[in-house]
């Protein structure tokens, strides 16, 4: 048998060979090192999905992400689970910390010392590395692109060295809908301190201060923190001003500085209570009476403002309050004002909500029914117990994210009113236009011999600011038409808006209202392009309000666009508030 062949000295293997050979083993190593990381990477998701069999992966334009099926939710509730998070990390790691004004409603801002941010992160990757916990940076868009979860591996470098990174997890409805992603993340700003700012660099020159709104000069430094970006309040906290204090939220304690929980020039810190106007179309009863006084005022088939349709309910109150209870937590009390009726679902022994009759507010009870909310709008100012300001929803009108009170006033009590690009038009009140334009026009006479203006514009179809003050200024200034409005027992020529529109030019006028900023959509639920409409706003979530409204829905198309807007209304608002009765 031939004996073992010889080796060849490796100066006798040609270089391409060794070369090919090198890259060969170089690839191979970089392959297994690849399929490793899979590996952890799968078992880590694994993990993940076996801890809770809530979570689950979704696609948000080609991008997957992981988010949390919940079976209740709140925006404030997802902002403090969120602020939560970063603070559990903080505890863990032994690390102090203090909450920030921050400069946007929609999340919670917490500070940390620079010099802690690495036993920070190191926490945050013990605590999360099997949770479909995100990293990000505070982009203004909903889904930021730099972006990375926990559970997919080391996090980009670049990403831990941000002085300001935020943190969340998406929360998803019953049928994978997002409900809340990165814009209730909390943000965690990392701070300096003054004396590490006054320090020279190798060659002894002292580098330049940050360029901050609130700057102070170097001798305040000392002691002080200073913020990677401006605030609410202050980017410079001097040492003199370091008291520290506490704020509850979700019902834990977490400090800040003194100045830091005071309410400042802007805040809106006056009880605001919600009116709406509802009436229950379906109740048989109300109908013949509605029928029996349309027969008596001689309207016959004129159904543009008296028709069927005006007073269908598909439930929108019920989804309504949801709204409300999922995006405004500043509400104080809701009254509902109804004609004897009461809605099936409502659990009135819930603190917070009341329903009131018409005759509880009218002051001529002989006028009654009603079945105009052109007169019901001239008497809910005098609901008992009513703030001074309040707001007027229809029972079609959604808040479609998160808001706050001062969406609706200053800090100074001025209304911020819904002026809408829409004019009334010119000429006397028509029979044959919209009842808001005929209302509109009555205003405008109103106004014009008060206040020497010409009211042009039309209100948004938005929750309404409304003060009891101005109210009833317009009551002794106008008594005539107020009278007449409240008498009219279905939409007239002659009404007046006193809600929509004399009480918004009246505190325009006398300088207790200004124009506001309402990001807001409106969707005729018959019109040909309400679908799509409404999927653009179940996707993006991203108008403060919208209006389903119903102008004049066909007969035979009214259970096809009920069932189509009761799925919608209950994907946007999955979950019942806590103003309803249990299912069953």
């Amino acid at each position: 048998m031939p004996g073992p062949l010889p080796s060849v000295p490796r100066r006798l293997v040609p270089t391409r060979v060794r070369e090919r050979r090198a890259q060969e083993r170089a690839e191979l190593k970089a392959e297994t090192a690849r399929l490793a990381k899979e590996q952890k990477l799968r078992a880590a998701r694994a993990a993940m999905f076996a801890s809770d069999t809530g979570i689950r992966e979704f696609t948000v334009e080609g991008r997957s992400y992981y988010g949390r099926t919940v079976s209740s939710f709140t925006a404030e509730g997802a902002r403090a689970d969120n602020l939560h998070l970063v603070t559990d990390a903080l505890d863990h790691a032994g690390v102090g910390y203090f909450l920030v004004p921050g400069r946007n409603h929609t999340r919670h801002v917490v500070g940390v010392l620079l010099r802690n941010r690495r036993a920070f992160l190191a926490a945050l990757r013990e605590l999360y590395r099997h949770a479909p916990v995100y990293m990000s940076t505070p982009d203004k868009g909903a889904w930021p692109e730099a972006c990375a979860a926990y559970v997919d591996g080391p996090l980009p470098t670049e990403l831990k060295r941000q002085t300001v990174i935020r943190f969340n997890e998406v929360y998803l409805g019953p049928d994978g809908q997002v409900l809340s992603g990165f814009e209730q993340g909390c943000e965690v700003e990392f701070w300096q301190e003054g004396e590490a700012l006054l320090e020279p660099d190798a060659d002894g020159t002292v580098p330049p201060l940050p360029v901050l709104r609130t700057s102070a000069p170097p001798a305040m430094l000392p002691g002080a923190l200073v913020a990677p970006r401006t605030n609410a309040v202050s980017d410079i906290v001097p040492a003199d001003a370091r008291s520290t204090v506490f704020r509850t939220i979700q019902g834990r304690a977490h400090p800040t500085f003194a100045d830091f929980a005071e309410p400042v020039t802007t805040s809106v810190d006056f009880p605001l209570d919600v009116v709406y106007t509802w009436v229950d179309g379906d109740d048989p009863e109300l109908a013949d009476r509605r029928a029996r006084h349309r027969e008596l005022a001689g309207i016959g088939g004129r159904t543009r403002e008296a028709g069927a349709s005006r007073y269908t309910s598909r439930d929108e109150l019920r989804y309504s309050l949801r709204s409300l209870e999922m995006n405004a937590p500043f509400v104080r009390n809701i009254y509902i004002v109804t004609d004897g009726q009461v809605p099936v679902w409502l659990d009135t022994a819930a603190s917070g909500v009341r329903v009131v009759d018409h005759k509880e507010i009218f002051d001529d009870p002989s006028v009654l029914p009603v079945f105009n909310s052109h007169a019901i709008g001239t008497q809910l100012h005098h609901i008992s117990g009513l703030s001074e300001r309040y707001l007027y929803f229809n029972d079609d009108i959604f808040v479609g994210r998160p808001i706050t009170a001062g969406h609706f006033f200053h800090g100074n009590g001025i209304a911020r009113i819904p002026f809408s690009p829409n004019q009334y038009g010119l000429g006397a009140p028509h029979p044959d236009e919209p009842a808001p334009n005929s209302a509109g026009k009555n205003v405008r006479t109103l106004m014009a011999g008060a206040h020497g203006r010409m009211t042009v514009n039309k209100f948004l179809h938005t929750p309404h600011p409304q003060m009891r003050s101005v109210m009833r200024e317009i009551e002794e200034r106008y008594p005539e038409a107020v009278a007449r409005t409240a008498a009219s027992r279905f939409r007239s020529i002659t009404d007046i808006a006193m809600g929509a529109s004399t009480h918004h030019h009246h505190a325009y006028f006398t300088g207790r209202g200004v124009p506001g900023k309402y990001r807001t959509r409106y969707v005729d639920v018959a019109a040909p392009t309400a679908e799509e409409r409404m999927e653009g706003l179940l996707t993006h979530r991203d108008f403060d309000f919208f209006c389903l409204n119903d102008v004049d829905t066909p007969p035979e198309r009214a259970e096809e666009i009920a069932l189509r807007v009761r799925d919608f209304l209950e994907a946007y608002f999955p979950f019942p508030s806590r103003w309803e009765l249990p299912l069953g």
